[in-house]
């Protein structure tokens, strides 16, 4: 295959083709030298630029189109691109292979830049300040810095240095065992003379035993930050908090520097195992994303790095792996069982994050191989395992976790949802990034009554709430039925077949979108979607009768992550993925992870809950549940086959079909 003129140098003096290429991306103009026959989409990642390629560089999603504007490439015509987008110079990253030096344009659609829909802490639905003076005494964070000042040693006070200092530590962090590395307390006799006694001990808990990781000259208690980190499978996210003062400084987030390896954790694990040091560079990129987020918070907040003292992480089970660079293999393999669910502290430098050499990194505890410590964190954000009262937590992404239980009992389950709401698998889906359509209204079948896009770009593809409103709003018109299916014979103009053969919806016509092709959805694309909708809320339906209950026995339904911020209730009561029960017991309750991570790393008391709550969570594994199956298949139609479970959707699409 050749695209556009090659560039000049591209070939040696006397002709024969470079063993190298060198590869300009744009925008950004990053550049990279790689192997001849390298892919596009290999080079993008060795040169640190981002292409979207939910499939990992499989060739099945489509989503890695860029346009090759100099230079020539070797690779298969892929299928999912038009004529036209061929004839311009489009290719597939992950299949087009440089041939010589190459010019590549990505564009805005698999741009993964921008858009990132992390909220202000100060706005966030559980704050986990309020929390720690609602729920606990006070203020006791994993890691504390006390200021000391020492008896000087007499002949009739003659204790020797280490336990004279852990004699005083005792009258402020109480009894029990402590513990201090060898390098610390060699420094301890001239360090200790030279303050006069006056020190500032910082001390990490480690449940019963007490680490004495620093001593320091004077006192430096007033500066103690930990960062508090949300390890998701598409966006990291870091809070910094004073321990001093128990307050959040600041938030940042960024898009998972593993994404150009896969959009869901099982293709990340199957590179990451079959690749030579596949591991380290998954647990190279975890840190990575760690240290930028640190930086960002240090330019904007002003702080040292030595003061930070903790870094307090959670996310799902594999991203915990690869944090810690445990090898994840038997986490998707029957009996799927991971290396550590509940790791000890340790230290942060270990593992290349850089905060104050001696600081310490806890892990929240997952809980299976597929509900880790997101959920953890969750359900100690809202507390669910001190109410008396029934609640179910829904974390609506690739996994679909859920979790069930009050006080007395907590079961939870995974619903193996896959990415469609993430934008994997859809001809035009894609994560919630600038140009992204997050909602829609239709004024009739034919008309757009508005949309909007995350940063008010010009659209370039459908997100995961967009999806829920546009599935709801051709429900309510009629354009697709209880199946699934897209009526054809509505005379809509915006239904038409596709090139496979199927009907699709234009969603938006290309001299109106911002990359000048159609948004649609298609009826492959609905297929997908309805399968994610049917695993979470047949999930939901399972765990419930497993122990005889139903939605109606629920009090609240709480519906986690920056998906569920963004959602609209009504609609995705409307297509089937949530519940229908009455409106004020479905709870949107923001990103519960880092909240719970944060409170955690606020309070001793709260980690230990976590710990509990992660031992005491009885893990349902659907995938052997006999029902399980019949629940999918009855879930995956428009809102479900026992229409009677949804009463007022079926009120809303009587007064739609007379209203129209």
């Amino acid at each position: 295959m050749a695209a556009s003129d090659r560039k000049p140098g591209s070939e040696s003096a006397g002709g024969g083709a470079r063993a190298t290429c060198t590869i300009l991306f744009s925008p950004g103009d990053a550049t990279v030298e790689a192997p001849r026959g390298t892919t596009i989409l290999e080079a993008a990642r060795q040169a640190g630029v981002f292409i979207d390629s939910l499939c990992s560089g499989d060739g099945v999603c489509g989503k890695c189109r860029v346009k090759v504007r100099r230079g020539r490439v070797d690779g298969e015509t892929s299928e999912f691109l038009s004529h036209e987008e061929i004839r311009e110079g489009f290719v597939l990253a992950c299949e087009a292979r440089a041939e010589s030096d190459l010019e590549v344009e990505i564009p805005a659609s698999s741009r993964l830049a921008g858009g990132v829909t992390e909220i202000d802490p100060s706005a966030a639905r559980f704050s986990a300040e309020d929390h720690l003076a609602r729920r606990y005494e006070k203020l006791d964070p994993l890691v504390q810095k006390h200021y000391l000042e020492l008896p000087a040693p007499t002949l009739a006070n003659n204790v020797a240095d280490l336990e004279r200092l852990e004699q005083a530590l005792r009258q402020v962090v109480g009894e029990g065992e402590f513990q201090m590395g060898l390098k610390v307390i060699r420094l301890l006799p001239k360090l200790l003379r030279e303050a006069h006694w006056k020190v500032t001990a910082t001390v990490g808990h480690r449940g019963a035993l007490t680490e004495i990781t620093q001593i320091v000259p004077g006192n430096t208690s007033g500066k103690n930050l930990a960062v508090i980190v949300d390890l998701g499978t598409t966006t990291v996210v870091a809070h910094l908090v004073d321990l001093v003062a128990g307050q959040t400084i600041g938030s940042a987030a960024k898009y998972n520097a593993q994404i150009p390896y896969g959009g869901d954790v099982v293709r990340r694990i199957v590179w990451a195992t079959g690749e030579p040091d596949g591991i380290a560079r998954m647990q190279e990129l975890t840190a990575g994303d760690i240290d930028t987020l640190i930086q960002e918070l240090q330019d904007k907040h002003r702080f040292s790095r030595g003061d930070i003292s903790a870094v307090v992480a959670a996310g799902n089970t594999t991203m915990m792996h690869f944090l810690l660079g445990l090898d994840p293999n038997e986490i998707r393999r029957e009996p799927y069982v991971g290396v550590a669910y509940d790791p000890p502290p340790l230290r942060a430098a270990e593992l290349g994050l850089k905060i104050n050499p001696r600081g310490l990194l806890y892990c929240l505890p997952s809980i299976s191989s597929f509900v880790g410590a997101d959920v953890s964190a969750g359900v100690l954000a809202v507390g669910m395992h001190k109410q008396a009262g029934l609640r179910m937590l829904i974390d609506v992404g690739t996994n679909g976790e859920i979790a069930i239980g009050n006080r007395d009992w907590m079961m939870c389950a995974s619903a193996s949802a896959g990415p469609a709401f993430e934008g994997s698998e859809n001809s035009c889906g894609m994560r919630a990034t600038f140009g992204a359509i997050d909602h829609i209204r239709l004024a009739d079948p034919d008309t757009l009554l508005s949309l909007s896009t995350i940063g008010d770009k010009p659209p370039v593809g459908i997100c995961g709430t967009g999806y829920v409103d546009l599935l709801a709003e051709l429900m309510r018109f009629g354009v697709m039925d209880k199946t699934g299916r897209l009526n054809q014979d509505l005379g809509c103009s915006r239904v038409r077949v596709a090139a496979d053969g199927l009907p699709e919806y234009v969603v938006v016509w290309a001299h109106e979108s911002g990359h000048k092709r159609e948004v649609v959805l298609g009826q492959e694309d609905i297929l997908n979607l309805t399968r994610a909708k049917a695993a979470i809320y047949a999930a939901s339906r399972v765990i419930l009768r497993q122990v005889h209950l139903n939605f109606s026995d629920l009090e609240e339904v709480l519906v986690a992550g920056a998906f569920g911020n963004y959602l609209n209730i009504e609609n995705a009561v409307q297509i089937g993925l949530l519940p229908d029960i009455a409106a004020d017991k479905i709870r949107f309750v923001g990103n519960t992870c880092i909240a719970g991570a944060q409170l955690a790393g606020l309070s001793r008391a709260a980690f230990a809950e976590a710990r509990e709550i992660a031992r005491g969570m009885t893990y349902c594994e659907l995938s052997t549940d006999p029902g399980f199956m019949d629940e999918f298949v009855s879930a995956c139609f428009y809102p479900h086959t026992d229409v009677a479970m949804f009463p007022s959707v079926l009120a809303r699409l009587a007064k739609a079909k007379v209203r129209t």
